[in-house]
């Protein structure tokens, strides 16, 4: 009688405390899957933002360099 009140004793630990930890477990994989798939989509919206800056100062440096062709331009006319 003893061992089947270990076995109880066994089945009501692993109901009490086996389900909330693979629980946990599960919900653990299943958020670092998420994190994972937003972690790439924040790097890729990084990675655009760069390439956005970079054009923005390209396109600056040659509006820039136009201004100064053209006033060149005004000066040799002058």
């Amino acid at each position: 009688m003893n061992t089947a009140n270990d076995w109880l004793g066994l089945v009501n630990l692993l109901g009490n405390v086996g389900f909330p930890v693979l629980l946990a477990g599960y919900l653990m994989l299943q958020f670092e899957k998420r994190i994972q798939s937003l972690e790439s989509v924040i790097k890729d919206l990084r990675d655009e933002l760069v390439d956005k800056e970079e054009l923005e100062k390209k396109m600056e440096q040659y509006g820039q360099r136009l201004k100064e062709k053209e006033e060149l331009k005004k000066s040799d006319v002058s």
